[in-house]
This record gives structure tokens, sequence and C-alpha cells, in this order.
């Protein structure tokens, strides 16, 4: 089983959002949709940023539980979720 700081933690609980927002027969299609309007609107072209292009990608990702960070992100936020960076200071006080 994956470790809960591991990518394929990440990219199941992104899928476990997925499938709870469109259903296990859809997740993947909408998904997919939902990703590549995301890439568009971040100005990438059409031609590259489309479902055709994108759906091996992202079906691999879930696959393979691996993925580059900023197609986590996307992912993500296709779900309507997002990540968030919480940092630790850890101070030492010698006796």
């Amino acid at each position: 089983m994956a470790e809960s700081n591991s990518s394929a933690a990440v990219l199941n609980a992104i899928k476990a959002r997925a499938i709870q927002t469109w259903g296990e027969e859809s997740w993947s299609k909408e998904i997919i949709k939902a990703y590549v309007e995301l890439e568009q609107r971040q100005g990438i072209e059409a031609e590259k940023a489309s479902y055709v292009n994108r759906r091996t990608q992202i079906l691999r990702a879930f696959e393979t539980g691996s993925c580059r960070l900023d197609t986590a992100l996307l992912l993500a936020k296709a779900v309507g979720c997002q990540f968030q960076m919480v940092c630790a200071e850890v101070q030492v006080t010698t006796f």
C-alpha cells in the first residue's frame, strides 16, 4: 500500500474525489476535460492542450501513481482541490 505522503497516495485521493464528483463510469473522461480546460485558461495552445493529447498522459499518471508536480496541481484543481504547504519551525534549546 502507498505511503500517505507518496505521489500515488495524492493521485489516489484526486481519483477518489473525481469518482465522488462524476461517478465511477465517467470520472476519467471528465477529469481529463477539466484538466484541458484549465490548461487552456493558462494559455497553453489548444493543439497541445487537447483531450486527445492529454488522455494518455493523465490515465498513465493514475495507473503508475506518478506524474510531474504541475500535472498533479492541475489535476487537484480539476476536482476543486488545491495543495497546501505547511512549514514547521524547529527550535532547539540546549540545557
